[in-house]
């Protein structure tokens, strides 16, 4: 429709703008056509969305009203400016065309969302993502994602998210987002990843940082994949100071028990036997049940499960990264898993050069002391003795050390890092270190060749190595009938027989290092202790390697441990009936702890579960503790 321009003066161009008239500096006013209404003395044209005008001259309705008609519900206009009914059509795919399109293509669905303000809307689908707000996408609280990768712009993003929430005529220019949006990742422990429905942005709670908020922040320090605050730095000298003055006291005790009971007692096992047997039964269960839980690191286990983790990090003898805990230090002094390898890696070769170097030194010192009165004959027997006490210490420390030594080696190996696609499409992806997320695998190429040589010279040959000692060791005893650890028993009973040499002592004939791994077992079974030591790292290996999500995991883990159980059960290969019993309850405690990782527990029930789980664990130790160590007990 055709919209005359004629000049007026000042006064009545104020008067025809109120009735739909635009008018220029001189004067000039012509009405708005079609497809447009007056605002602020301009013709301003009807937005996009649903809104039309078939009439010349129309007036704004107010300071965030258009002055234009609405479409019918459910239709809109898609470049804005419709003179016409006809100009509005229907709203696109996924949209509700139930109520007025708005500034829009109409709102989406419930659970849809879009990335054109006047596109079609698209069900959302993928895990983690939250589209419960109008017409876009946020991130569900519990996870964790990345807009590092290319075609990913959250600043784009974010102005497009701005744009959809403008309800009004100021819509700006930033109505479309052409990149891609990130896949979202649930994190290890959601109460880590706060982020809320608004967020465009990782946010982790407090103490925490990293990919998937994993990484503990500064000033404080890891326990099974809870970060704790670092106390004060006067309290933790005083811990420190108390906790190695105890271990001193305990180590006193037993070179104490050690010294005065080198004999056999009458009934055939000295208090330190028993101490030294059942220790290893408790050290054995926590540095399973240690390393489990620190392997697992897609399970976001019970929430007060981590008061009991430096207890029992520090009943696997993890003492280093539990009482002194260096990054409460200093930050420069966390510990990774490329520096736990070279720990790792580096800890059996210290140990069995520094007993070489003390042998040296000792049997010079020994020379120089007796420099007068020595023989060749004394010098051997000396010698014999010094090889034997070094021997048997370096073999305690690695047969201690060993679980943990071997999963710094497994968790550097090339299954043991996790894929990660960044994007929708897959077309981004990176591959990170399960055991430390923010340690990405590209750049651990030299620390996959050394972890397989360390496989095969330690965690390999180190049971082997003891495999082959133990049978030479008793095959000479058998041959010589020397005694050893390997005494008969009473199979009925469980008890040991009376030793054969009435109420006298016999000086014990063979090693220390062997008693220590074959005392407690019957003779037919000395090779029990290395099956153990297979089983204490099969544990944990598949967790390292495979992720605790995998099924292949879950089924061979319990398989283990039921066929451990089993084992036990059918063989009982312990002399003593308490100490099997025990080994049992320890096995079927593992295996209690694994059912947990494996259920999904809801929060109603955390609490009992958690409960129940520290009840289970701290209870090996105080079936120990609770048996009182006299000799009339054994």
């Amino acid at each position: 429709m055709f919209a005359p321009t004629f000049e007026v003066n000042y006064l009545l161009s104020k008067e025809f703008e109120q009735e739909g008239f635009s008018c220029d500096k001189n004067y000039r006013c012509f009405l708005c056509p079609r497809g447009t209404y007056i605002r602020e003395n301009n013709c301003t044209e009807c937005p996009q969305g649903g809104f039309y005008q078939d009439e010349i001259g129309a007036i704004s309705n107010g300071h965030d009203e258009t002055g234009c008609k609405k479409c019918p519900d459910g239709k809109f206009v898609q470049e804005g400016r419709g003179v016409s009914l006809r100009d509005c059509k229907p709203c696109p795919a996924g949209t509700n065309k139930k109520i007025n399109a708005g500034y829009r293509a109409c709102f989406c669905l419930q659970n849809y969302a879009r990335n054109y303000r006047f596109g079609p809307c698209s069900i959302c689908l993928d895990k983690g993502t939250n589209c419960s707000r109008r017409d876009y996408k946020t991130f569900q609280k519990g996870f964790f994602w990345s807009w590092n990768f290319q075609n990913a712009n959250v600043t784009s993003y974010k102005k497009f998210v701005k744009n959809l929430k403008t309800e009004n005529y100021t819509v700006d220019s930033n109505t479309k987002y052409e990149g891609d949006f990130p896949r979202a990742f649930e994190c290890p422990r959601q109460t880590s990843c706060i982020n809320t429905e608004d967020d465009l942005d990782v946010r982790c709670s407090k103490g925490y940082r990293g990919w998937l908020c994993s990484k503990c922040d500064q000033k404080f320090y890891p326990v099974f994949n809870s970060c704790l605050p670092c106390p004060r730095s006067e309290w933790l000298c005083i811990e420190v100071a108390f906790i190695c003055c105890f271990c001193v006291i305990i180590w006193a005790v037993v070179f104490r028990l050690y010294k005065q009971e080198r004999k056999l007692t009458r009934q055939g096992r000295s208090l330190l036997d028993i101490i030294i047997s059942r220790g290893k039964l408790v050290l054995g269960f926590y540095q399973v049940v240690g390393e489990f839980f620190e392997s697992v690191h897609d399970v976001n286990w019970p929430t007060a499960i981590k008061f009991i983790g430096k207890f029992v990090s520090l009943i696997e003898l993890n003492i280093f990264r539990v009482i002194f805990r260096p990054k409460c230090v200093d930050e420069n002094l966390q510990l990774n898993p490329k520096i736990e390898f070279m720990i790792g890696i580096m800890f059996p070769c210290t140990i069995i050069s520094l007993s070489f170097v003390l042998y040296y030194i000792m049997k010079a010192r020994y020379k120089y002391k007796t420099r007068s009165t020595w023989t060749s004959e004394c010098v051997y027997i000396y010698t014999k003795k010094l090889r034997s006490s070094l021997w048997t210490g370096v073999i305690i420390l690695l047969f201690v050390t060993y679980p943990s030594i071997c999963t710094t080696v497994f968790q550097l190996y090339h299954g043991a890092c996790k894929k990660f696609c960044l994007d929708m499409n897959n077309t981004t992806c990176e591959k990170r270190l399960r055991s430390d997320y923010d340690i990405v695998c590209t750049d651990l190429e030299i620390y996959h060749i050394f972890a397989y040589l360390s496989t095969v010279v330690y965690v390999i040959g180190f049971p082997v190595a003891l495999f082959l000692l133990l049978k030479t060791r008793v095959k000479f005893s058998s041959l010589h009938g020397i005694p050893g650890p390997l005494y008969a028993i009473n199979e009925g009973t469980g008890g040991n027989l009376p030793n054969p040499v009435d109420d006298s002592f016999i000086q014990r004939s063979y090693p220390v290092w062997m008693e220590f791994l074959c005392e407690n077992y019957k003779p037919q079974f000395w090779y029990w202790e290395i099956v153990e030591l297979a089983r204490k790292v099969t544990q944990t290996v598949l967790i390292t390697l495979l992720g605790w999500d995998n099924a292949i995991t879950v089924v061979l883990t319990i398989a283990i441990s039921v066929l451990f159980l089993m084992l036990h059960a059918r063989y009982r290969p312990m002399k003593s009936t308490i100490e099997q019993l025990l080994q049992m309850f320890s096995l079927t405690a593992i295996l209690a702890n694994l059912f947990v990782a494996m259920m999904d527990i809801p929060d109603e029930q955390d609490d009992r579960m958690t409960v129940a789980l520290i009840i289970l664990n701290v209870s090996v130790l105080a079936i120990v503790v609770g048996k009182r160590f006299s000799l009339n007990n054994f």
